[in-house]
């Protein structure tokens, strides 16, 4: 999973008066005015959300704290209208090739956002937006070292002062809600608070100078979030009765944006459940010798269905065993992750960019969707930090729970996910992505790119004999795999068709091998984040096929290395445009 989070849309009512005469100046041709366009969207996004802005590396706005009031989402919201009506009122084949892929990406975010808040309906029905948007305004400027200390810390302290207000509006905006939202907003929130009186007072420490000016501004943002803990609690839990399935009609134009394939969710799903059955034929293969090395009996003549997967299963369940304990998780993460990286160079794969990455614990306010992270800087900033985050046992696990989190991450899970979330997965691909000058491809994210080069990286690094071919790391990838084709499964199913979260157990554990403590995040996750988990498949899919027709096309000319390098520099594009950028004559 990546953490790369966008803020909500930014636009202000008056902004297409601003930009109408640049959409109808001609003069300097279509080119210059669609750059003109792209350039006063990002300058509107970035003045009316000032936390999004210091996510990508804007400063300007450090001391200012988004407008949250329903007057300035309607605003907004008529100012994503005006932008889109802009950019498709653009004549598209008069671009450059360049230009008219940002053109498309960037009218697919003015979609994306529109639906999210007139459709769906989100600063009304999804507190997590709230604790998004406070959290990250806070967290961006204490773990970043764009500027001194002193200087952020200033920042800090003037948005803390403003967080009364941002709850007042979030409580006056939120109504009937699912109850997984704010469950999970409860939870967040209690995080966030820890980030203020913990992380951001141990920052002041360091900067004796500031260190009132935090103090007081950090008490009247705590009494503002423990005014919104109460609110969520004992109000907004009570009330929180909404539908979190979409409905088929919301579900599609949701994935038709994430993924921008032409594939239907009918056609995801049954290509998931094809991979299924061919899967699993192949981690019999894997399994069977494995199972008579640890038994010392060989697994039956002519098995059928039912002992292939007991078998399948023994395995499996012997390589969970060798997993690190709860405190040695950041540092199997640290070690996979320089393995990972030693086999990329040994194999030549491509050139490791320079960038810094650390490998830290998940700042607590945004835990309990994914266990292991990427967290990229914006793509203004320069030379700061990757971080690959990951999720500590959660403190109220039993031991039950405990185990099969545990389990679930085993050794060589663990070499899999460090792969997938940095090398040479998510961690290298937004390296590449930050260094593109579009602003455009930097910012608005392909999800489905970055997860499906992550997905990617995972088979490449077993197809090319890391750790030697290990069976026990390829069994292990391809229970990661089902998890994919079950992800998708789910997400589909779940809001288009009704998928009970007792249906969805039985396929995660069934046919997907996975633990029941990864079963319920991945069910969490479905509701709260949906359409993102048909991503994984779909990229996957799309990057395999750029790569078969790169090798058709180039034959014996065709160097791994150099497609994986000019697609990265495409930026995180949707498959469907990164094939028209990479075989453009």
């Amino acid at each position: 999973m990546i953490v790369r989070k966008i803020f909500v849309i930014a636009l202000g009512a008056a902004a297409f008066l601003a930009l109408a005469c640049a959409g109808c100046d001609k003069g300097g041709g279509e080119n210059a005015a669609f750059e003109r366009l792209a350039k006063r969207y990002f300058r509107d996004s970035f003045r009316t959300n000032p936390a999004f802005a210091t996510w990508a590396g804007e400063h300007r706005y450090d001391h200012d704290l988004d407008d949250v009031s329903r007057k300035a989402i309607d605003a907004r919201l008529a100012g994503a209208k005006s932008y889109l009506a802009a950019i498709e009122s653009v004549e598209a084949d008069k671009l450059s090739p360049d230009n008219r892929i940002d053109a498309e990406i960037l009218a697919n975010k003015l979609r994306l956002d529109i639906l999210l808040y007139e459709d769906m309906r989100a600063f009304e029905t999804n507190p997590m937006l709230y604790t998004d948007l406070l959290g990250n305004s806070i967290y961006y400027l204490i773990a970043r070292d764009f500027a001194p200390l002193d200087e952020r810390l200033d920042a800090a302290a003037d948005r803390l002062v403003k967080f009364p207000l941002a709850v007042e509006q979030a409580m006056a905006n939120l109504s009937n809600p699912p109850k997984p939202y704010t469950e999970m907003a409860i939870s967040q929130n209690r995080g966030l608070i820890a980030l203020v009186e913990r992380d951001l007072l141990r920052e002041a420490e360091k900067a004796p100078g500031k260190k009132k000016k935090i103090e007081k501004a950090a008490n009247v943002a705590l009494d503002a979030l423990h005014t919104f803990q109460i609110f969520l609690e004992k109000d907004l839990l009570d009330r929180s009765l909404g539908d979190y399935r979409l409905g088929d009609a919301v579900y599609r134009r949701l994935s038709d944006g994430l993924l921008q394939s032409d594939m239907s969710p009918e056609q995801i799903v049954a290509a998931a459940y094809a991979e299924i059955d061919r899967v699993h034929g192949e981690m019999y293969e894997l399994a069977a010798p494995l199972f008579a090395e640890m038994t010392g009996a060989g697994p039956p003549a002519n098995p059928d269905r039912a002992q292939r997967t007991a078998i399948v299963r023994r395995v499996l369940d012997e390589i969970a065993k060798d997993h690190p304990k709860p405190a040695e998780l950041l540092d199997a993460c640290t070690a996979a992750y320089a393995e990972a990286a030693a086999f990329v160079r040994e194999r030549d794969i491509l050139t490791i960019p320079d960038a810094p990455i650390e490998i830290i614990w998940t700042p607590e306010y945004s835990r309990g969707l994914s266990i292991v992270a990427l967290e990229a800087p914006g793509p203004l900033d320069r030379g700061m930090k990757y971080r690959f985050v990951v999720s500590p046992v959660p403190e109220d696990y039993d031991q039950q729970e405990m185990d099969s989190y545990l389990r679930e991450y085993n050794n060589e899970m663990i070499r899999l996910v460090a792969i997938h979330e940095a090398m040479p997965g998510h961690y290298v691909q937004f390296a590449y992505a930050n260094r593109n000058p579009s602003m455009v491809r930097s910012v608005c994210l392909g999800s489905a790119f970055a997860e499906g080069w992550g997905v990617y990286c995972m088979e490449l690094m077993n197809e090319l004999g890391f750790r030697g071919g290990d069976a026990r790391l390829v069994l292990t990838w391809k229970k990661f795999y089902l998890r994919v084709l079950v992800n998708a499964i789910i997400d589909s199913g779940m809001h288009r068709e009704g998928m009970t979260e007792s249906e969805a157990v039985r396929l995660m554990t069934g046919d997907g091998f996975q633990e029941e403590s990864e079963a319920a995040i991945k069910w969490r996750r479905a509701m709260i984040n949906p359409g993102y988990l048909s991503t994984y498949f779909l990229g996957y899919l799309e990057i395999r096929q750029l790569r078969l027709e790169a090798e058709e096309r180039l034959g014996d000319r065709f160097m791994l290395k150099g497609f994986h390098e000019k697609l990265l520099r495409q930026g995180a594009l949707p498959p469907r445009l990164a094939r028209e950028a990479l075989f453009r004559e």
